[in-house]
């Protein structure tokens, strides 16, 4: 028989008890000071249509109204990507800014006698997308732009391995083209070396770090990238910094982003807050560089206005790229490439009231439509991204004709100065996507994408008949020196009595008049800022004052809208 003794029992109780109250007590400690040190480090989830999670640390004393806070933007690697699981957002803490503030007491950064504190936003990349898509990180930082407290002129952008391909790709981005950040640091990352210039155009600081011996992404990419920006001619010569470790293989974010200064002297926040955002970079730039434009920087021809929406588009035009008015006040529109040779008649309310298939065509790459004064209308199909094609087309067709299937007559033509297809970089300027009909011919206007970018658009004149022609380049317009994605001319049209011509791009217009008897450069040119960057690349003259505007959807989020907006205040009454 076996005794139990009870006194001995109670003392191994004891003994538990104690020691479970121990393990309580040291855990609750452990929270406290992982509370103290995470300060305001939580999970979230954007209001937006990706719902993107991600984590938000707001510094001590930071203010929903009143005093902003500067804000880094970091984009993970591919080894911190979710799956929707809570779990897995606890893995984006293991590395960058996020493990900084759970191992250290983040707090302030002093520069030029004062102290900073930041917030931090980094959000997560949904398995299994394997890079950071510009209009992922767009929808996020759009979302954080609304919903926090955040100093517009110290706004940083980083990231690590593929986060740093994330910071490049967003930073030389057509979503960027209004420059957002003060400066960037990408890690261990890639980027386009043919699109660095677009970075040192746009007057962003950036701090490059890479391993010497990194074997996932080998140090002569990063090196590469700022190599590349190193070199380009246009732009500042602003902070350019490249910091190689050895000895770190992949994981060179450990010493980039420490707090001490033992790898880098300022660390990375420091130089950061070293930086501001210059609004007026590309006024400038141009004054920096020696660049003439016909643009004239004064309140007398530049001007902001607000679009005012007529409807939202239908489906079928979600890729819209060229729209005209007739003669009877019709509007006529079309898509972009590859989505069949269909001219549609479309009304105020937003709908499509006849589809025209154009036989005996292709839509390799419409761009645009111009229409005479016999309601003849002229397809463009005249894109040419990679400058590449050899030979561009202009379709021919009656308003008039009532058919559903109309047989198009063509007229063709070639750049007689392309020599290389594609030609170097610093030479492409041979694509367009735009097309005006004026004293009986044609005139295209080149999409500038040059680089590093001149901001030159090329005109070409070409016959309004059918046949095959060599284009006659027959004018220049230097319209703006800033970055590309926010000059580059997306669509054109001219007033239904012969004296304005309007250019679009993504956020301006410049109305031309004045110019009878002249090239066009020799007229007065006016600019006008819109209130909105979104793709927008149709533009027509309802009257001789009113321009509708049309802008590609993208996403549910963005575009998919006709536009109207009067100008008659800002056309020049006096020629002289």
């Amino acid at each position: 028989m076996e005794y139990i003794d009870f006194p001995t029992v109670e003392r191994k109780m004891d003994v538990i008890k104690n020691k479970c109250l121990a393990i309580i007590c040291l855990a609750g400690c452990l929270l406290f000071y992982s509370n103290l040190y995470a300060q305001n480090l939580t999970p979230r989830q954007s209001t937006t249509p990706s719902n993107i999670r991600f984590w938000e640390y707001l510094p001590a004393g930071y203010q929903h109204q009143g005093k902003k806070s500067p804000a880094i933007f970091f984009l993970h690697g591919k080894g911190e990507r979710g799956d929707g699981s809570d779990s897995s957002m606890q893995i984006m803490l293991k590395h960058g800014p996020l493990k900084q503030i759970q191992d250290n007491d983040f707090g302030t950064f002093k520069s030029q006698g004062k102290n900073y504190s930041f917030i931090v936003l980094a959000p997560q990349l949904d398995q299994p997308n394997t890079f950071w898509e510009p209009e992922y990180v767009d929808e996020f930082i759009s979302y954080a732009l609304s919903e926090y407290n955040i100093d517009p002129e110290r706004i940083y952008l980083t990231g690590l391995s593929m986060g740093g391909n994330g910071t490049w790709n967003y930073a030389y981005s057509n979503y960027n083209a209004e420059n957002k950040f003060a400066a960037i640091a990408p890690i261990a990352g890639w980027g386009s070396t043919n699109k660095a210039c677009i970075v040192k155009e746009r007057n962003i600081p950036v701090w490059v770090f890479h391993g010497e011996d990194d074997k996932t992404v080998p140090f002569v990419r990063g090196k590469a990238m700022f190599n590349a920006i190193d070199s380009c001619k246009n732009g500042f010569e602003k902070d350019y910094k490249f910091t190689a470790y050895k000895n770190t293989g992949h994981n060179s974010w450990q010493k980039a982003y420490d707090l001490s200064h033992k790898w880098n002297n300022p660390n990375i926040y420091e130089w950061f807050l070293s930086h501001k955002l210059n609004k007026d970079q590309s006024s400038v730039l141009s004054k920096s560089l020696g660049l003439k434009s016909n643009v004239i920087a004064s309140s007398a021809n530049e001007h902001n206005a607000k679009l005012d929406i007529v409807c939202p588009l239908p489906r079928s035009l979600n890729e819209v790229s060229g729209l005209i008015r007739d003669s009877n006040g019709v509007l006529w529109a079309h898509n972009d490439s590859y989505n069949g040779p269909y001219i549609m008649q479309l009304d105020t309310s937003g709908t499509v009231t006849r589809f025209k298939k154009v036989i005996f065509s292709s839509n390799f790459d419409w761009e645009d439509l111009a229409v005479d004064h016999e309601d003849n209308i002229y397809i463009g199909d005249i894109g040419n991204n990679e400058n590449n094609r050899k030979k561009l087309y202009i379709y021919k067709l009656s308003a008039k004709d009532t058919a559903e299937r109309i047989k198009a007559e063509t007229i063709s033509f070639t750049y007689p100065d392309q020599k290389d297809f594609p030609p170097s970089t610093r030479e492409m300027n041979y694509d367009s996507e735009a097309i005006v009909y004026y004293q009986n011919a044609l005139y295209t206007f080149s999409k500038n994408r040059t680089s590093p970018f001149t901001g030159i658009v090329r005109v070409y004149k070409v016959p309004a008949t059918p046949g095959d022609y060599e284009a006659e380049l027959v004018d220049s317009l230097k319209l703006e020196s800033g970055p590309m994605h926010d000059n580059w001319i997306t669509g054109a049209d001219i007033s239904p009595d012969g004296q304005t011509i309007a250019l679009l791009s993504h956020r301006k217009i410049w109305l031309i008049n004045c110019f009878d008897g002249k090239k066009f450069s020799q007229g007065k040119i006016t600019k006008i800022v819109l209130d909105s960057f979104t793709q927008k690349e149709a533009i027509t003259f309802m009257d001789d004052q009113t321009l509708y505007i049309a802008d590609e959807k993208f996403k549910d989020m963005l575009g998919g809208y006709l536009y109207k907006v009067n100008i008659s205040t800002w056309l020049s009454n006096d020629c002289n």
